[in-house]
């Protein structure tokens, strides 16, 4: 097993395709992912693509007379895809219980996440960010809160810009903070303040909390919003205070009438582990 940077953040497992494989229309399954299939000879579940409906598949497992674990009758799907030599398959768990697989090109993989990742990041209306998020989080087979971290890890390396405005009634208003931001920051804190690690749930299931700006004329960078709440936000407009950053820009500590207060940062507990993919020989 070999672990290799990879460009879209989501951890995930390729297994290589041979010539000789292609040819006989199999998949070999490498012994480190044994315990992921089953121990006797048996169809087992495939989803190919992005199909909703099934497909049954031949499994052999290692102690068959080929000493080799293998998915056979893909023929049908290679040259569908044209799989060619030394191509990288990605091969998705979705069911351990139940043994259901997804099989796709990492190449269409890897398009595919970005398109999503990018509708994710963009999108203007709030009602349509659960659905981006539910999508994206189908695609890579991982929870949502992981979604935005990897989000959060691509966001924190953008250039920090002044903040834009916008016409209103003949007034210039403040951008807001876009929706796509607001929910990465809600998974990422689960809605704690970062001063107090204060919030209460809504009616409607969720943590309420704000987002301040901490230099108003600046724009939605990572670096320059808190997930705070009321009280604490309000301390920010009214009250005497001071801000400590660190030599990263991430504010650290801030005092507010002379009563000093640590400052909750994610980044320190979110590890590049997420960008990395699993190459199986």
């Amino acid at each position: 097993m070999q672990k290799v940077k990879n460009e879209i953040g989501y951890g995930y497992v390729t297994i290589k395709i041979t010539r000789s494989r292609i040819n006989k229309g199999l998949l070999a399954i490498p012994v480190s992912l044994l315990d992921k299939f089953p121990k006797e000879k048996q169809r087992i579940t495939v989803f190919f693509d992005d199909e909703e409906k099934p497909s049954f598949k031949s499994f052999t497992p290692y102690n068959s007379s080929s000493q080799e674990c293998r998915i056979s009758g893909l023929t049908g799907w290679f040259i569908k895809n044209n799989i060619q030599n030394q191509d990288e398959i990605v091969i998705q768990f979705l069911d351990d219980n139940e043994r259901i697989y997804r099989i796709i090109k990492e190449s269409k993989f890897i398009e595919q996440v970005n398109i999503l990742e990018d509708r994710m990041l963009n999108v203007k209306k709030e009602n349509e960010l659960e659905e981006c998020f539910e999508s994206l989080s189908l695609k890579v087979n991982r929870p949502k809160r992981e979604i935005a971290i990897v989000g959060f890890l691509k966001l924190k390396d953008e250039i920090m810009r002044r903040r834009n405005y916008k016409k209103l009634n003949l007034l210039q208003v403040k951008e807001s903070v876009p929706v796509s931001l607001r929910r990465i920051l809600e998974l990422i804190y689960e809605g704690r303040c970062q001063v107090s690690n204060f919030t209460f749930t809504q009616r409607n299931g969720r943590p309420y909390f704000e987002i301040h700006h901490i230099k108003p004329d600046w724009g939605n960078h990572l670096k320059n919003l808190l997930v705070v709440s009321p009280n604490i936000h309000a301390m920010f407009t009214h009250a005497n205070y001071e801000e400590y950053f660190d030599n990263d820009v991430w504010l650290r500590r801030v005092k507010f009438n002379k009563e000093e207060f640590d400052v909750y940062q994610a980044i320190d507990d979110i590890k590049d582990k997420y960008f990395e993919k699993y190459v199986h020989f």
